[in-house]
């Protein structure tokens, strides 16, 4: 999201971007779930269509520190993300 119109419950329309001085209102009109205001508009930023694939295999905890180094995200172009979890 790159820009959003919202209208407060005093009626005053506030344009707030991602671009402003005051991020911190842009992110929490964003998440507010209507508590500022009711959001009018949005401007979107569209990205290309991509393919996803995800793989999924459990790994003995004895063997995830050798592994590892295959996860290294800043270096794949194929693995773009980890989740460790239960």
């Amino acid at each position: 999201m790159l820009e959003l119109s919202l209208m407060k419950s005093d009626g005053e329309l506030l344009t707030l971007t991602c671009h402003d001085e005051d991020k911190d209102m842009f992110q929490a009109a964003t998440l507010s779930l209507g508590a500022l205001g009711v959001i009018v508009s949005l401007k979107l930023q569209c990205e290309p269509a991509f393919r996803l694939q995800q793989v999924q295999y459990s790994v003995p905890l004895k063997d995830v520190r050798t592994l590892l180094p295959e996860f290294d995200l800043r270096r794949s172009r194929l693995c773009t993300h980890v989740i460790y979890g239960a």
